[in-house]
């Protein structure tokens, strides 16, 4: 395959991966009554797409469809795809993404499954005894801990597991990330934040003035600042609506945002840029999200999963768990996500401001422009 051939088909896997991050971010929008959101589509996009490895059937072209890979005769393409955003991702000290597989004690792996998760997912797979569920679930959240620097934490329940539970995949992924241009603490002071288009309360705002890529689409009612990261090439948009209640509107155009494009618009322009500090933990389990975007048959009976253990019983998935983690300051963004996927048997009068005062959506992006975390904040703590 040529080199050209090669890249345009991870470009191509980056944008479906990063659509597929938008429609999920918005239907679990949609249904949050916190105000703040942050999921990590990497996290659950990588679970799913090796999980997505050993379907077969309409779960297989159902599970393909929502991730927006297409065909299921692209399989070998996304986990070739897969393989080669890990071995970048091994390349940045920011950022720290592992997959893990535990299986019932005494079932084994698929040999073709196994190499798919090891060289594509760099993922491992290790027996657990889940009749033992206090047992399982201490050894799975010791694991999560360890690769999010501790911030997640008791992402499994005893409850979940018990003797029918077949396999368990894991997703985590933890981002420590310095601002190129760090703000400076002396300069953090109250400021209101407008919770509604009446309503406000102050919260620790930070500013900095310097050139920041930037532009107002007026013709789409909001603005972006990119505020990129040092030394690693990745970045945070802020998605401001230009209007104090314009959250809903732009979370309905979001789909129909290319972020690639959006980005490749920015100039850098001299602001003087008041943006929030905040920090927010969210959890849920994504299954009716996942269903209602048409990927629900492998949470059923009619569940198709031949290639994941060496065993006749039938397989479904009976929870996908996400927790996530964010804290922006003054020095840079923290963030971690993990997903469980739980397997059963069965200019020139001076800079102008830009103020981060109101409802806004984020998106953390790699160097590859991936969407790592996404998320809106409508009242920051």
């Amino acid at each position: 395959m040529k080199i050209s051939e090669q890249a345009y088909i991870f470009k191509r896997f980056l944008k479906q991966s990063n659509a597929f991050a938008i429609q999920l971010y918005k239907q679990i929008s949609a249904k949050s009554t916190s105000g703040n959101v942050v999921i990590s589509p990497f996290s659950i996009g990588a679970c799913l797409s090796l999980v997505a490895m050993g379907a077969d059937g309409e779960t297989a072209v159902e599970m393909f469809r929502v991730l927006r890979y297409g065909n299921v005769d692209r399989r070998q393409q996304v986990a070739e795809s897969y393989g080669q955003l890990m071995k970048l991702l091994e390349t940045d000290t920011s950022i720290s993404a592992a997959n893990k597989v535990y299986v019932k004690a005494g079932y084994k792996v698929k040999p073709s499954f196994n190499e798919v998760a090891i060289n594509s997912f760099r993922s491992e797979a290790q027996e657990l005894n889940f009749t033992d569920n206090v047992a399982a679930a201490n050894i799975i959240n010791d694991w999560v801990e360890t690769k999010t620097n501790k911030k997640i934490k008791n992402v499994i329940s005893p409850s979940v597991l018990d003797g029918l539970t077949g396999m368990v995949l894991i997703n985590a992924v933890y981002f420590m990330g310095s601002w190129k241009y760090p703000f400076d603490k002396a300069y953090t002071y109250p400021m209101p934040f407008w919770i509604s288009g009446t309503e406000s309360r102050d919260i620790q705002m930070m500013n900095r003035r310097t050139y920041f890529p930037y532009k107002n689409f007026e013709d789409k009612g909001f603005s972006v600042i990119e505020l990129p990261y040092k030394n690693n090439g990745a970045s945070m948009l802020v998605l401001l609506p230009n209007d104090r209640n314009g959250i809903a509107a732009l979370e309905e155009q979001l789909p129909i945002i290319d972020l690639w494009e959006v980005t490749s618009q920015l100039l850098k322009t001299k602001i003087l840029l008041f943006v929030p500090k905040f920090k927010v933990e969210f959890s849920l389990d994504v299954q009716g999200e996942l269903t209602a975007l048409g990927m629900g048959r492998m949470f059923s009976d009619f569940a198709e999963f031949p290639n994941l253990l060496d065993t006749d019983e039938s397989l479904k998935v009976s929870k996908v768990v996400h927790k996530a983690f964010i804290e922006v300051d003054e020095q840079g963004t923290e963030a971690a996500g993990v997903t469980v996927a739980d397997v059963s048997l069965t200019s020139s009068q001076g800079p102008p401001e830009i103020r981060v005062d109101h409802p806004f959506v984020y998106v953390l992006l790699s160097r590859e422009k991936s969407v790592y975390f996404i998320g809106k904040i409508s009242n920051p703590s």
